[in-house]
């Protein structure tokens, strides 16, 4: 495969490992540890969110997530994020580029499917927003190790100027794409909390305040409560930076349909400063149940 067609990784050895059995063994080790956090209960599951920060910071609320996808098979996964590096409406596909790379090897781009969403009117071909962007690359090497490297990737950026609006039709064009064979990953970490984020609704008791403020907006998310979650998050303010991937996702069936939360943290509570304070949290959503009778 041509380096020209390939989408190269923009963190790998700052953000996570670069050398291949180093990450491989980083992965595994979090995947282990989650599994003997909380066993995974067997269930399929069609939709996950999970953070995207440092995997020193991230690395095991994510692994939580993807722990619960292990042993099970899926046709393509739809990876969606935040671009957070150019604020454009809307979202993004890849234009040329047909695989991303990490250092466990590339994992290809479902072409069809981005084809389809190439006609979308909300969604532009640009390979440019890719290049920098970390959100979809840190989910991917714990998809390579859980599903294997073949399984194809649909990856979508949400511009920083993309509006609710903008989700939900893309919700819509998306929605063909998403079968019971279809894994939905939402990448998204929660509040940033901080002068340097600029939001600080509350200096008293941050990490419990912080804790109440995240809580509220992943209960409307697990409700599958779409609304709510956009009630909550514009009366807060809440600085959730993959809040329009969740947007997408709420609006899909597999959102809608409601799901649990797995685990939460934070980086103030890792580095004991809570000055600026990221928070991480990971959801699992069920593929539905057949009512009785059906077949």
């Amino acid at each position: 495969m041509s380096i020209t067609s390939v989408l190269l990784p923009a963190v790998a050895g700052a953000w996570y490992p670069a050398g291949k059995d180093e990450l491989a063994g980083l992965v595994d080790r979090l995947l282990d540890e989650a599994g003997a956090r909380a066993p995974a209960p067997g269930a399929g599951v069609l939709a996950l969110v999970a953070p995207h920060a440092g995997y020193a910071y991230s690395g095991a609320v994510a692994a939580s997530a993807f722990h619960r996808i292990a042993g099970m098979r899926f046709d393509r996964v739809v990876l969606v994020g935040p671009s957070h590096h150019f604020g454009f409406r809307g979202a993004a596909v890849p234009a040329a580029a047909v695989a991303q790379r990490t250092p466990l090897g590339d994992v290809p781009f479902d072409e069809a499917a981005l084809e389809s969403l190439r006609r979308s009117a909300v969604v532009r071909a640009d390979d440019r927003v890719f290049a920098p962007e970390h959100a979809l690359e840190s989910e991917i090497p714990f998809l390579q190790r859980v599903l294997g490297s073949d399984v194809p990737i649909v990856p979508i950026l949400l511009g920083g100027g993309a509006t609710r609006d903008d989700a939900v039709r893309l919700a819509a064009d998306l929605a063909p794409l998403v079968s019971s064979n279809t894994l939905v990953v939402v990448s998204s970490d929660f509040t940033h909390y901080g002068p340097r984020f600029g939001y600080v609704p509350f200096a008293e008791r941050v990490p419990e305040r912080l804790r109440e403020l995240d809580l509220g907006a992943a209960d409307a998310i697990a409700a599958g409560d779409a609304a709510g979650f956009a009630r909550y998050a514009d009366r807060t303010g809440a600085t959730i930076c993959g809040r329009r991937a969740i947007d997408v996702l709420l609006a899909l069936p597999a959102g809608a349909r409601g799901g649990t939360l797995l685990e939460y943290d934070t980086s103030g509570r890792m580095t004991g400063d809570f000055g600026h304070s990221v928070s991480y949290a990971s959801l699992a959503f069920p593929a539905a149940v057949a009512a009785a009778g059906a077949e």
